[in-house]
């Protein structure tokens, strides 16, 4: 049993108001969104004039190629750093670990099946076909990404807390408790990169003509995964998928 001092540092896990519906309700919406308002977003700025191109494949992530083709461009890194770097791990960590992880650990009554299952999901939802696309087709995919899961993040706290009556300190956000997420954040991010870019710098170089992000992922969501089961607060996990996507965004700049 944890002792009061650990539960002083870690926080006791919140209660979770909500239900199987209301996760598939914002998973539902968030991948709806992401189909949809990238479909109409990329005719209305982009035209059809690279409809008649070729398709080439790549396992280079969308980000990857963005940042390739647009260093030298500063809105270009702006758009990049605001979506792939800032909102990406504010929304995927709400609806991941806090929306998810946190019904499936109280269903299940089982929080380490809970992470493994949640992180194989999260894992799958990286994988999938690539290609190679036009600097303009990346920019505004990436500027439409941004935007859908801002305007999700907002809808879901929205919802959570009007609909279901969560309280912000029940959705797992402690204003006493901020410095000690960054702190913790920090010292896993310290912990865990090496191993985490190690594995992807070794399966890259062995397959170089597969996809394997979704394996690293899969152990990153693992580490996220224990980190929001430990503490009961998102704001760690947060911080933490932030500074794993910085390191990466100044990797790829560098």
């Amino acid at each position: 049993m944890e002792s009061p001092t650990e539960l002083e540092h870690f926080g006791k896990r919140q209660p979770i108001f909500w239900n199987g519906f209301d996760v598939f309700l914002l998973f539902f919406l968030w991948l709806t969104m992401m189909s949809v308002g990238t479909g109409i977003m990329l005719p209305i700025f982009v035209g059809q004039q690279h409809s008649d191109q070729p398709v080439q494949a790549t396992t280079d992530h969308p980000l990857s190629q963005l940042l390739e083709q647009g260093k030298k461009s500063p809105i270009i890194l702006l758009v990049a750093f605001f979506s792939g770097v800032l909102i990406a791990p504010l929304t995927e960590e709400f609806l991941f670990r806090l929306v998810f992880q946190g019904w499936l650990t109280k269903k299940l009554n089982n929080g380490l099946f809970s992470i493994v299952i949640v992180s194989f999901l999260f894992a799958l939802a990286h994988a999938g076909k690539r290609t190679v696309q036009p600097v303009d087709i990346q920019f505004y995919s990436m500027l439409g990404i941004g935007i859908i899961n801002i305007l999700l993040f907002c809808f879901g706290i929205f919802y959570l807390t009007t609909i279901r009556g969560v309280s912000v300190c029940e959705l797992g956000f402690r204003t006493n408790r901020i410095l000690y997420d960054l702190s913790v954040a920090a010292g896993t991010f310290i912990v865990s990169a090496p191993l985490i870019l190690s594995v992807n710098l070794v399966l890259r170089n062995t397959f170089p003509d597969q996809i394997t992000d979704p394996i690293p992922l899969f152990i990153f969501s693992i580490i996220l995964g224990l980190l929001y089961y430990r503490t009961g607060r998102l704001l760690p996990c947060v911080v933490l998928h932030f500074l794993l996507n910085g390191f990466s965004f100044a990797v790829i700049l560098l």
